[in-house]
């Protein structure tokens, strides 16, 4: 589910700039899913010397979100009652990071990711009939139901703080935080038959 939400937003980040700036932007996807630094300790995205612009998509937190209390799942499936753990509902905490050789078009970059987000908050099927469309038939779990994306401003300490544990240098960037997202799996850990009748005893 969070591979499926965040190459959502990816495609969806993608598309936009294309429309909005076609001629720097056109001919290539700018936004990638990717940490900030390899284990090894070098810089994610090759740079070989020409000109890059990227915009890196990298989740940095994760956050339950105890909507009710947590209560047992009952569903029917063919002739038995199974149970199901109740769903987890987290939030999630994603930076885009700009990296590019010009600071002015880095700039610029995180403009296009602001606005896109100041102009589309709520992500749902029913206006995004694709947000599953990388999703398989058979693997449910793993579909989308409703996004709901926050800017989240950090200060300026918790900002230093971020990027020491990231392990990279600092690069213009923005933080949202991604509401509600339900993990359940529906793997059954019981199931019985149900009650079909009921027998009172006199005794």
């Amino acid at each position: 589910m969070l591979r499926t939400a965040l190459e959502f937003l990816s495609d969806e980040l993608n598309a936009y700039l294309k429309r909005k700036d076609a001629t720097n932007f056109g001919n290539e996807d700018i936004v990638i899913i990717s940490s900030l630094m390899n284990p090894d300790g070098t810089f994610a995205v090759v740079s070989d010397g020409s000109e890059v612009s990227k915009i890196i998509l990298t989740m940095i937190n994760l956050e339950e979100d105890r909507i009710s209390d947590a209560q047992y799942n009952y569903r029917k499936t063919d002739d038995k009652i199974q149970i199901i753990n109740p769903p987890i509902n987290l939030n999630v905490f994603v930076i885009f990071s700009v990296f590019a050789n010009n600071y002015s078009t880095a700039l610029r970059l995180l403009s296009y990711v602001i606005s896109f987000f100041q102009g589309s908050q709520v992500f749902d099927s029913d206006k995004y009939p694709n947000i599953n469309a990388k999703v398989d038939n058979d693997k449910p779990w793993q579909k989308v139901g409703r996004l709901l994306v926050n800017l989240h401003p950090i200060t300026f300490e918790q900002q230093n703080n971020l990027w020491a544990a990231l392990g990279a240098k600092y690069m213009p960037n923005v933080i949202y935080k991604i509401r509600t997202m339900s993990f359940i799996d529906l793997e059954p850990k019981m199931e019985a038959p149900p009650i079909t009748e009921i027998t009172i005893s006199d005794n």
